[in-house]
């Protein structure tokens, strides 16, 4: 089982673009068979059924980098701001 929870930690807050991506990786494990049960939420993911310990492994890393490499994009990348 992978079960992210980092969304409502503390901490700079994922954007919603991020949060996309994320549910995007995990619909794809999910249409490929290597997951097959898994839940999203705004604030969190859970993975189970996962087809090996290593492969659970190689995803929980991989979300835990995507997920604070994506937070820190988005602090060190200035959002353009809509004129009102």
């Amino acid at each position: 089982m992978v079960e992210l929870d980092a969304f409502s930690s503390s901490g700079p807050t994922l954007p919603e673009q991020a949060a996309a991506v994320l549910q995007s990786a995990v619909e794809a494990l999910v249409s490929d068979g290597t997951v097959t049960q898994a839940n999203v939420a705004p604030d969190y993911i859970s993975m189970r059924a996962i087809e090996s310990e290593q492969k659970a492994r190689e995803i929980a890393a991989a979300f835990h980098a995507a997920m604070y490499g994506l937070r820190q994009l988005y602090i060190a990348v200035p959002v353009p701001r809509r004129k009102a």
